[in-house]
């Protein structure tokens, strides 16, 4: 077979051509950190990775929304530990006041620090994140309670008492608390209504009444420790859940450098090498091409 120079020509210019594409993958591929930037450049490696950055995308929108709902959980252990408390302070006067010796000056003090500890009670049920109301169910944006001359009464309709709920991998998790579970009794009263009965039995030294309504303000205490540890379990399983997703999206990232991740080292090398390479293929082209040239002119 006869090598012409218009042969030699053509091939060392497919031969630079080559070189400045390998040397544009190069540069891609350390400029992006990936070896694999479309899917074109390897389908099977591009699928696996895509659907993994897919799911790390989710699992990561799940951890945002994991650590949202744990900051509103502590608002809610703090107010509900506020307002044990103050029910063990409340069940605290309230037997004081039932014993015979007290005196009517006694009783006053006992029944002005329950008006009190009733106006903490209403600050504590209006409490707010972001202006929106905590204990509100489905309506945060309204006062779950509200004051009617002296008594304080639920603002929240009974059609609002739904908790919070957190939807994380086709499941809805339950973190809220309402107005309803903790400031009323299963009859039907509110924390409100009991202390208003109180105050007023002890100002009056009915000590008969101050005790039958012992046994109100036990319920709502049972209701606040109930939620209090209900609230407690869901933190820990969403910081698990939290924990567990953390790592699978570690995991994830793993494979995914593993299937398209650069090797910078030995891609910076090849990329030396690729235009020590180019430099020499264009020197030697240089030649060629001249005397192509003079051959051709003959």
């Amino acid at each position: 077979m006869r090598i012409t120079q218009s042969m030699i020509a053509n091939n060392a210019l497919k031969n630079i051509r080559n070189s400045y594409i390998r040397r544009e993958e190069l540069s891609e591929q350390i400029s992006t950190g990936k070896t694999v930037n479309r899917p074109s450049d390897d389908p099977a490696k591009a699928g696996k990775s895509s659907y993994l950055m897919s799911r790390n995308r989710l699992l990561n929108e799940y951890i945002d929304d994991i650590k949202n709902t744990r900051s509103v959980l502590v608002y809610y252990d703090t107010a509900l530990q506020e307002m044990q408390n103050v029910n063990h302070r409340i069940k605290e006067l309230t037997v004081q006041a039932a014993n015979d010796t007290q005196t009517v000056e006694d009783r006053n003090h006992i029944a002005l620090e329950l008006k009190q500890l009733k106006e903490h009670l209403y600050k504590l049920a209006n409490t707010q994140i972001g202006g929106k109301y905590i204990f509100g169910g489905a309506k945060t944006n309204v006062p779950p309670v509200r004051k009617e001359n002296e008594s304080v009464v639920i603002n929240t309709p009974q059609e609002a008492n739904i908790r919070a709920k957190l939807p994380i991998e086709h499941i809805d998790i339950e973190y809220g608390v309402t107005v309803y579970d903790v400031f009323k009794t299963d009859s039907g009263e509110t924390v409100f209504g009991i202390l208003d009965r109180l105050i007023n039995s002890v100002e009056k030294g009915n000590n008969g009444d101050i005790e039958r309504d012992l046994g109100s303000l036990d319920n709502i205490l049972n209701k606040v420790n109930a939620n209090l540890a209900r609230v407690g379990s869901v933190d820990n399983m969403l910081e698990s859940m939290k924990n567990r997703f953390e790592k699978v999206v570690d995991n994830n990232t793993d494979i995914i450098n593993e299937l398209i991740g650069t090797d910078l080292p030995k891609a910076l090398s090849d990329l030396s090498l690729e235009q020590t390479t180019l430099q020499a293929a264009l020197k030697t082209t240089a030649q060629i091409l001249p005397q192509s040239l003079v051959d051709f002119i003959r």
